[in-house]
């Protein structure tokens, strides 16, 4: 069994969008790590709907795959005001704008996907916490794998 895990994962933000949905065309864009990432959401995978059937003259009722969504990904990092990349992330929590992303596995793999940053919040908790951002980003499009 071959497995990897999350440490030394990376995830980086550009506020450019690649000219097309290639991972040549993520690898050309300027990019930005955010630091202090502590919690790495899911950014691969569809959620799907289910479509039922209940006809009157059956009991049985038949359910289909129907359309699907890019589950949202949930992260936490340390809080740092300075750190360039957690700016970036600050500032598209208050926009529309969608931002380009790169997460860079342990074992190398990247994965590139586009988003809108829907919260950028401070999360304070105990005496014996570290004071913690939390964000969460609404995936626009399919994850590339590179």
């Amino acid at each position: 069994m071959t497995y990897e895990t999350v440490a030394n994962t990376a995830v980086s933000i550009s506020a450019s969008l690649p000219g097309s949905q290639t991972a040549g065309a993520f690898a050309a864009l300027p990019w930005t790590p955010v630091g202090e990432l502590t919690d790495i959401g899911s950014v691969l995978g569809r959620e799907y709907n289910t479509a039922t059937h209940a006809p009157v003259g059956s009991a049985q009722q038949t359910e289909k795959k129907a359309s699907y969504k890019l589950p949202n990904a949930d992260f936490t990092c340390g809080w740092d005001e300075a750190d360039a990349g957690q700016i970036i992330i600050n500032a598209a929590a208050n926009s529309n704008a969608i931002y380009s992303f790169k997460m860079v596995k342990q074992s190398g793999a990247i994965r590139y996907f586009t988003a809108q940053v829907m919260k950028m919040v401070e999360n304070n908790g105990t005496v014996d916490n570290v004071v913690q951002g939390a964000f969460t980003l609404l995936r626009q499009t399919d994850t590339i794998k590179a």
